[in-house]
């Protein structure tokens, strides 16, 4: 009977002990290392993320990730479980994205703190693990765009490889050409300078004209004005000899004699 009893104490020590270590492991899977736990889903590949990684607030860690799991649904998203400090403030239009850490670094999932007037992004009764959007193209990390940047480098360079041999020949024509022009322009270069000196000689001279243009042209208007000036006195000397012409030929039409004899003649006609 007493090791009956022996045997009882230790297997309720044994049960004890797991019931102990399973609260423990609940408490830090929910409690003590969780915080608030959400759920992501990214569009496309979640490369560099692992079991751990950081989980960034604005900038500060606030947490890690806790689990990966691919969409019943599509399997081409990737729903990623994390656990931020129950402080965080994560908004209903906050948004995720997988950010690098560097070369050697891995990479870490960064929140972005959405607006302060939107609501907070809480668990309800439907959805106990509230969902975090993803930003677009949240899961192209450097990595991930390196490759496809690659492949398309490598289509420009075949690409242009191909026009270059289809136009191999005109291409050279047209260096060929140039060399030609380059070459029969250093055995011209004398002849140029003399081109040039010339060219400046003549723009010289044109300016010279253009002066003594400038300076005739004023002498001209000079003249002219006063040309001007000597035809109006002489039309205003005309106007006053064709006014005294005028007296004239009315004194004689009305006493012709008087006009040509003059006044004693008349009188010596009447006295008669």
């Amino acid at each position: 009977m007493e090791t009956r009893a022996n045997y009882l104490m230790i297997g309720g020590f044994i049960l004890g002990a797991l019931a102990l270590i399973f609260i423990f492991v609940f408490w830090v899977a929910n409690i003590a290392g969780g915080g608030n736990r959400y759920q992501i889903v990214f569009d496309s590949s979640v490369a560099g993320l692992t079991t751990g990684s950081r989980v960034g607030f604005n900038g500060i860690k606030v947490g890690e990730v806790q689990s990966f799991a691919l969409d019943p649904q599509d399997a081409r998203k990737v729903r990623v479980v994390i656990s931020v400090s129950d402080n965080t403030p994560i908004r209903e239009d906050s948004l995720a994205t997988i950010k690098s850490m560097g070369l050697a670094g891995g990479s870490g999932v960064e929140i972005s703190p959405g607006s302060p007037d939107s609501p907070l992004l809480v668990a309800t009764d439907e959805h106990p693990i509230p969902t975090i959007e993803a930003a677009p193209m949240a899961g192209a990390g450097i990595f991930d765009a390196a490759p496809a940047a690659l492949n398309t480098a490598n289509a420009f360079i075949k690409r242009l490889d191909a026009l270059i041999a289809a136009n191999e020949q005109e291409i050279n024509n047209t260096m060929k050409n140039v060399d030609e022009f380059t070459s029969m322009l250093e055995g011209k270069n004398q002849e140029i300078e003399q081109a040039i000196v010339d060219l400046r000689s003549g723009a010289e001279d044109f300016k010279q004209i253009s002066a003594k243009l400038d300076k005739n042209l004023d002498e001209l208007t000079l003249e002219a004005k006063k040309g001007m000036q000597d035809f109006s006195a002489a039309m205003q000397q005309a106007r006053q000899t064709a006014a005294t012409m005028d007296r004239v030929l009315k004194k004689f039409e009305a006493n012709p004699a008087s006009f040509l004899f003059g006044g004693s003649r008349q009188g010596n006609v009447q006295r008669r």
